[in-house]
């Protein structure tokens, strides 16, 4: 599963070239997608163990679930603020 980091890295770059470009709507749908593919990342990256192979996670339970929450609470908010202001 080392794709997920790249997925992810694609996405930011995607964001960062993409969003400035397009009008209004399009691009707040494309931060809004772009933050749900970061949170499937990051719990893929955090809460499911052994996501790469011969390492196990680095958070042991309930930490490596409430290290994801506050990740995704913060994405989640993050893209509220950018619907809400632009």
């Amino acid at each position: 599963m080392t794709e997920i980091p790249l997925i992810m890295g694609a996405v930011g770059i995607l964001l960062a070239i993409m969003v400035p470009k397009l009008p209004g709507m399009a691009g707040k749908v494309l931060v809004v997608v772009g933050a749900l593919v970061w949170i499937v990342g990051f719990y893929y990256l955090i809460v499911v163990p052994g996501w790469q192979p011969g390492n196990s996670s680095r958070f042991h339970r309930p930490w490596n679930l409430i290290v994801f929450l506050g990740i995704a609470v913060t994405l989640s908010l993050a893209a509220c603020v950018y619907l809400l202001l632009e």
